[in-house]
């Protein structure tokens, strides 16, 4: 009788223990399912789409590339990360009706639309509303200042005027005079005046001026006035490709042999190298990386097979550009241990250093906007010589 006791007891411990560790195993499996949503708002319709569809596509991969390393951990819960897109349809209402959406549906951390008249639009509600938005390569003061409590930009590259003037400097001694074209556009702005500041500090000189439509296909009459002024290089300052390649391909044919290049960005380097005529490829750079460089970043370059399981289209800086954004909110998040946006936006604001898939970076942005919400990473100029790719971390 004792052994049958013995065994009953012990028997009752193992179905108390296995009930126990089925309890806890249960747990932690609920804890893993739990998601964290972010909101993407771009341009899926409308006259931008063709220019942000990349950004688009980048939202799936980016959320599978940050899940497959363990998504974030907050007080002990785990949490997968599922990017949420709307469509701001190429418009500003547009995107106040995807801002709505996405609140309606309770989303408290947004990587807001790249078109500035689009972002702007958003920002009174979603500052109202204490949504935090992470954009990555912001435009400008018009964006971020000190009345924009939860904008961040993960990159800006109004910091990159100085340094990639200071490139051609170095790289094209003899540039005395600048013809600058570049697109009439708000998001411009802030370039456009670091622009003349800078040219002037460099000593050299502004021999042309005119900004274009964004609807200009025909750069022709611009550039027939502008090389008649005989300048050395051609600054375009922000662009997107096609513009891009349409300036560089009807210089060219125009007989311009000088550099033309974009402090900001031409669009991505290798759609852009696409688009020239391979006689027309030498003397190109910009402010912006070449995301199929071997010398990008680890994280950069593990991010390509994730993209391509999810779409055909060649890996381009778009993709990258929705996958630094969120990556780099969603370690803020953890970093605060909060899914409060008021307690992510101090955090980030006192981080001294910031987790970038292009490596550390620091909190800063207080001279430039007058608010310490600009993340400061590394700068990368891309520079097109003899229809090859080159690639410069400048310091």
């Amino acid at each position: 009788m004792k052994k049958w006791g013995v065994m009953a007891i012990m028997s009752c411990a193992l179905l108390v223990a296995g009930t126990f560790f089925q309890s806890v195993l249960s747990n932690e499996a609920l804890a893993e399912t739990k998601t964290l949503k972010i909101g993407l708002i771009a341009s899926v319709t409308g006259p931008l789409a063709p220019a942000f569809l990349t950004n688009l596509e980048g939202a799936k991969p980016t959320a599978e590339f940050i899940n497959q390393r363990g998504g974030i951990t907050i007080k002990g819960q785990k949490y997968n990360i599922e990017v949420v897109a709307e469509d701001d349809q190429s418009t500003p209402p547009g995107a106040v009706t995807a801002m709505n959406k996405l609140m309606q549906a309770g989303v408290k951390f947004v990587v807001p639309p790249m078109f500035m008249p689009c972002d702007m639009a958003i920002a009174p509600i979603a500052e109202g509303a204490k949504i935090l938005r992470m954009k990555s390569y912001g435009a400008g003061r018009d964006e971020l200042n000190p009345d924009t409590k939860f904008m961040f930009y993960e990159y800006t590259s109004v910091y990159n005027v100085h340094v990639v003037h200071d490139y051609m400097k170095a790289k094209y001694p003899k540039v005395k005079k600048i013809a600058v074209i570049t697109p009439d556009d708000p998001g411009a702005k802030t370039f456009q005046d670091l622009t003349k500041k800078e040219i002037e500090k460099q000593g050299t000189e502004i021999a042309f001026w005119e900004a274009f439509r964004p609807s200009t296909e025909d750069f022709y009459p611009i550039l027939t006035k502008a090389l008649e002024k005989k300048p050395d290089a051609i600054d375009i300052i922000v662009s997107i490709p096609p513009w891009s390649a349409g300036i560089i391909n009807q210089s060219r044919e125009l007989g311009f042999k000088g550099p033309v290049f974009a402090p900001c960005l031409f669009g991505d380097i290798n759609v852009v190298k696409s688009m020239v005529q391979p006689d027309y490829a030498y003397d190109l750079f910009h402010g912006g990386p070449d995301v199929q460089s071997p010398a990008m970043p680890q994280m950069i370059k593990d991010f390509r097979p994730v993209v391509e399981k999810f779409t055909k289209t060649p890996y381009d800086m778009g993709h990258t550009i929705t996958m630094e954004a969120v990556y780099c909110l969603a370690k803020a998040i953890e970093k605060a241990q909060s899914l409060d946006p008021e307690q992510v936006a101090k955090t980030l604001e006192s981080m001294k250093t910031v987790d970038t898939v292009f490596g550390p970076a620091k909190m800063g942005g207080m001279d430039m906007f007058g608010i310490n919400h600009a993340v400061l990473r590394q700068i990368v100029i891309s520079r097109i010589m003899k229809g090859k790719v080159e690639t410069e971390f400048p310091k």
